[in-house]
């Protein structure tokens, strides 16, 4: 497949080709280039770059940052001396307690000035421990370049119409209209001419979901992989064709397998997943034509660990440990962002990223039995559905013993088919534990508008 043809906006009148883009427009595609070009780079070149950038952020970190003065005494940060892995492994984990105790003494007493205005960003405290994270006009600059990037790499069309369905609780995106504006972002618009943006509130039922989309007709659709999930199941068992679709956009979320094979049967299209997080944004991207991630490394330093913080290997699971390269308004070193993925391979495509390969969620989306084991659940969605005709469930353990069904049936559910969907995931959990079947006329979703298939109530 040919990828489209991008030209960017010209600044200069009666010049369209080559474009003359304003100092703006430049300065992103400046940065851009490099992120494209640096994905191409050899792993050790990669790492390289990276602890030279590290090495100015802990001196800075070290000079106009309380919390880090006390943490990083013990480093020789002068002028000049190269950062050594050994040392970088010293430094301890920043953790959410962390976040949360030390308060102004994370944020630097002395951001240079050439990185801008700050700004706040808190987390939706889905843990139960949000956080407030301070950034910089650099940070945010970056994170605007990331998601252009994202973009280009898959080779979308950037004059597609866009949809997206996520919370909007201001109300202005409510059913039936939702709302609309020129472009995708005001990020694109300033470089690259694009499409027009669609948006309607999560809250929505999936029918008028559905609804609003065949009214829409979009090119792509961004959103929760649980919500994408029930959309393409409803559009499939009513024959609602989304025509133009070309790929659906994820992120927030754990993207289990269920949801891609989802869409695929109902519009036959693919997922472009995304990883990211308020405290220290982008983090990794679906790889084009792949299902593993590339780790954003222009951007972060991640360090999948084993239990005794020892680097994960190939085929390992671990913790992620994610370090934002860039914050000096508020550095984020060797933080303990609570999720666990496993490390992939050198990516087909040569680029020298790091990979990971799966996401596997946080660990409040892990089981554990009486005797401490740890599981990642797979409950057999698709089985799920072909017992009970359920629209929506979570499954939550309560106690070491007990995982609560929690179904939201299209109608009343006969003793039978209880007995067969609680036999059915009971099979799939350790002897030890049980099922509990709880019918409920809805789920609902987190403050950010999140959901989970799966938590771990005993954890929180």
């Amino acid at each position: 497949m040919t990828p489209p043809f991008y030209a960017p906006h010209s600044n200069v009148a009666s010049i369209a080709w080559p474009a003359i883009p304003d100092a703006d427009a430049r300065r992103r595609l400046a940065v851009l280039r490099q992120v494209q070009e640096n994905q191409w780079h050899p792993p050790e070149e990669i790492r390289r770059r990276q602890f030279l950038q590290l090495a100015q952020l802990l001196r800075h970190a070290a000079k106009t940052v309380p919390f880090y003065r006390r943490r990083l005494g013990e480093l020789d940060l002068q002028d000049g001396k190269t950062l050594e892995l050994e040392d970088w492994q010293r430094i301890p984990l920043l953790t959410r307690e962390d976040i949360q105790s030390a308060g102004r003494d994370l944020i630097s007493n002395a951001i240079p000035a050439e990185h801008g205005k700050t700004g706040k960003a808190s987390t939706s405290g889905s843990t139960g421990m949000p956080v407030t994270v301070v950034s910089s006009q650099v940070n945010r600059f970056l994170w605007e370049v990331m998601t252009l990037h994202e973009h280009l790499l898959h080779a979308r069309d950037l004059e597609g119409r866009m949809a997206v369905i996520r919370r909007i609780p201001d109300g202005t995106a409510a059913y039936p209209d939702g709302y609309s504006q020129q472009h995708w972002s005001s990020t694109i618009a300033a470089v690259y001419p694009n499409g027009r943006i669609y948006a309607l509130e999560i809250e929505s039922s999936i029918a008028q979901q559905a609804e609003w989309l065949s009214r829409v007709d979009p090119h792509y659709l961004r959103g929760y992989p649980t919500n994408l999930y029930a959309l393409a199941r409803y559009c499939r068992r009513n024959a609602i064709d989304l025509p133009s679709l070309k790929q659906c956009l994820t992120f927030g979320e754990l993207l289990l397998p269920h949801v891609r094979e989802a869409c695929r049967e109902a519009w036959d299209i693919e997922i472009a997943d995304s990883y990211s997080s308020q405290e220290v944004g982008y983090i990794s991207l679906q790889a084009p034509g792949q299902e593993h991630h590339l780790v954003q490394s222009d951007l972060v330093l991640v360090e999948v660990i084993d239990c005794d913080g020892s680097p994960c290997k190939e085929g390992e699971m671990g913790r992620v440990v994610v370090t934002s390269l860039h914050n000096h308004a508020m550095p984020i070193l060797r933080y303990d962002i609570g999720d666990y993925a496993e490390v992939g391979g050198p990516c087909p495509s040569g680029r020298g990223l790091p990979v990971l390969t799966r996401i596997l969620g946080r660990e409040r989306n892990m089981l554990v039995d009486r005797d401490g084991n740890e599981y990642w659940p797979a409950f057999g969605v698709k089985s799920i559905s072909k017992i009970a005709p359920i629209k929506q469930f979570q499954l939550a353990q309560t106690s070491v013993g007990t995982v609560e069904a929690r179904l939201v049936p299209e109608r009343p559910l006969s003793d039978a088919e209880q007995d067969r969907l609680r036999s059915h995931l009971e099979s799939r959990l350790p002897g030890t534990v049980g099922v509990e079947i709880k019918l409920q006329e809805s789920i609902g979703r987190t403050a950010g508008g999140k959901y989970e298939d799966f938590v771990n109530e005993t954890l929180r």
